[in-house]
């Protein structure tokens, strides 16, 4: 019976322990799969334009940030479960529990991208019939698609790509007639495109269907500390100062990207 007493007492100092509010000067750990521009490699000059504005607005409350990644699902569930305190690039679809800022830290245009010499196009979500897609594991991309991630009818024809590389493995099987569409936010591609020198190989060939709940992504806070409501306002109010200062406008240029508001 004592055993059971100290195993209950230990369960909830460290809940008690995981509520606590950080201080001022603690470090906020942030986290997300690669996702460059918004998010790009860790320790790297050119980081990404939402890790750099978690890092101006919060070093100017008194901390510090660390940016971690791990593939998109995991890093959704760690953070859930209060190993992280925020990902970098969430919907409110993706993480409907977690404390999301009012004001958001980017905003995406998901598309469909074929081969170069590819005929199709997306006009309405009859055209994917026969389609062979690829969509990312736990990206959020809007009713039309996540209408046929649950029908059975044409689950057969969607793979999802897992991994830290989702988007490599992606155009890596586009290339190599796997799948014939790839499903991915336009800044990232064309990212990735021009870093790759592939920029001749694929093109854009239509848009998702815009949900606009879907299209404002965020640094979303993990609802397992009592300190994330505090940090999703010192986000709010941060990206207000610098989007008036005119550093958020510096910073998007540095990364190709104009202000969504």
């Amino acid at each position: 019976m004592m055993k059971k007493v100290w195993v209950y007492a230990l369960f909830w100092a460290a809940m008690a322990l995981c509520q606590m509010p950080l201080a001022s000067g603690d470090t906020i750990r942030l986290v997300a799969d690669p996702w460059c521009p918004y998010n790009c490699e860790p320790g790297t000059e050119r980081v990404g334009f939402m890790v750099e504005i978690a890092r101006r607005v919060f070093q100017a409350a008194g901390h510090q940030v660390e940016y971690h990644q791990r593939p998109w699902v995991r890093a959704l569930q760690e953070t859930r479960d209060g190993e992280f305190h925020g990902v970098i690039g969430a919907t409110r679809l993706e993480a409907p529990d977690f404390i999301f800022p009012d004001l958001a830290q980017g905003q995406m245009a998901n598309a469909f991208w074929t081969l170069a010499e590819s005929p199709w196009q997306y006009h309405e979500a009859s055209s994917l019939e026969g389609q062979h897609l690829a969509v990312i594991a736990g990206y959020s991309y809007g009713d039309t698609i996540e209408n046929m991630l649950q029908d059975e009818q044409h689950r057969s024809y969607i793979t999802e790509l897992h991994g830290v590389s989702p988007l490599r493995n992606g155009l890596m099987m586009l290339e190599r007639g796997r799948i014939q569409v790839l499903l991915e936010d336009e800044h990232v591609m064309r990212y990735q495109l021009r870093r790759s020198g592939q920029s001749d190989k694929f093109k854009r060939a239509g848009y998702v269907p815009a949900e606009a709940n879907a299209a404002r992504v965020y640094i979303a806070f993990s609802p397992a500390f009592a300190a994330s409501p505090g940090y999703a306002r010192l986000l709010t109010d941060g990206i207000a100062r610098l989007r008036a200062s005119g550093e958020l406008a510096q910073i998007l240029a540095d990364y190709g990207v104009s202000d969504w508001r």
